[in-house]
């Protein structure tokens, strides 16, 4: 994505009353973020659920904007802080984040996320947990971290914490999406934690945000925060939850909206903490886990193949005919690449989910029976 682009899309997301739906049905209509911000009153006035009063005062309000120097200032902080946008059609984009309903036009990110990060489970769990759900998560966390699974949680105190740092320890990969901008990370105690995840040098992961720099912990961007951390993530486990968690918004993003796999840690039966837990299970939202084998098993051939320890394999030199050890979903995949080929393309010749496609994808590349390059997956060998 060029400059102008950026700046426009960063013009957009500062401007009070372009919300996330606003932006995509703009960029629907005038093809660029470019075009959008150059739009008349009346003609952004003529997008779906705008209306001509509105379309004026976005009109305005974007004048404002682009008149007082926003984006410039936006631009110094991203500078200093280190941090690096992605855009909605970069191809650092995450892949299965963008198959979402509403995904961030725009992504801040300090630290690196690699294409292996699709291999992601996501962590929940309450920010005033217990020690058993603190125990919980540390276990889960980094055992899964150590099958090669990317940790991905919301970077707030408690079981969020946990699974973070559990994963550092091990010197595993996480995520951390907090619900603020990068240059007021939330919560204030937690900025060592957010230096070591955002470590390039250590390689640990990533600290994102969909929010410009300066924006402050405003109570509704946490169920917004929510939604990336499920639509990153193969599936979301949560490990510790009263029966109004907001963990539980997660959950049924996971499940409801984004289509992942859901799996919940029990408590004690009469423990309020883990009520929210087993309220899921119950109602059978959620697959009940007691070990990290547990989730790997919920998460279908990508996660049994990080199960027996695929993730450690020397990539294998061989082509598409020899390839071993490959399912018979991905040696089809495989085989259907008569040329490079992009996800989308797989998906729609498969028929199966983004998600899964993702994730077999990434474990043949770690098997080394394709390679990627722009975007496109190719057969190795050919």
């Amino acid at each position: 994505m060029d400059v102008v682009e950026y700046d426009a899309l960063l013009a957009m997301t500062l401007t009070e009353g372009f919300g996330q739906a606003t932006i995509h049905r703009c960029l629907e209509r005038f093809g660029s973020a470019a075009e959008a911000v150059n739009a008349t009153s009346q003609q952004l006035g003529e997008i779906e659920r705008v209306g001509a009063a509105r379309g004026r005062r976005l009109r305005s309000a974007l004048d404002e904007v682009l008149n007082s120097g926003a984006v410039d200032q936006e631009q110094e902080l991203i500078g200093h802080f280190g941090v690096t946008l992605i855009g909605l059609n970069d191809e650092g984009y995450p892949r299965l984040l963008k198959h979402i309903p509403d995904p961030p036009v725009l992504l801040w990110a300090r630290g690196e996320m690699l294409e292996s990060d699709a291999l992601g489970l996501g962590i929940v769990g309450s920010r005033r947990c217990t020690q058993y759900g603190r125990e919980q998560a540390d276990r889960f966390a980094s055992l899964c971290a150590q099958s090669g699974l990317c940790i991905v949680s919301g970077g707030a105190r408690g079981i969020d914490a946990a699974a973070h740092r559990a994963a550092l320890r091990v010197g595993g990969r996480t995520i951390a999406v907090i619900g603020s901008g990068l240059a007021k990370p939330y919560p204030d105690d937690h900025a060592e934690l957010f230096d070591e995840i955002a470590d390039v040098e250590a390689g640990h992961g990533a600290v994102i945000s969909e929010f410009p720099m300066n924006t402050p912990p405003n109570a509704q961007n946490f169920p917004r925060r929510n939604r990336i951390i499920s639509g990153l993530s193969l599936g979301v486990l949560v490990v510790e939850a009263a029966t109004r968690s907001g963990a539980l918004i997660t959950a049924r993003l996971a499940v409801e909206e984004h289509h992942r796999e859901l799996m919940a840690v029990p408590g004690r039966v009469d423990a309020k903490s883990s009520a929210g837990c087993h309220k899921i299970i119950r109602e059978g939202w959620a697959t009940l886990v007691t070990n990290p084998a547990d989730v790997l098993d919920a998460l279908g051939e990508a996660g049994q193949m990080l199960k027996v320890g695929m993730m450690e394999a020397e990539p294998s030199e061989t082509k598409v005919g020899e390839a071993v050890g490959l399912t018979e979903v991905q040696r089809k995949l495989v085989e259907a690449m008569s040329g490079p080929s992009s996800l989308d393309q797989l998906v729609a010749w498969s028929g199966l989910p983004i998600q899964q496609v993702q994730a077999e994808m990434t474990m043949l590349e770690i098997r080394g029976a394709v390679s990627r390059q722009g975007g496109l997956f190719t057969r190795s060998g050919s």
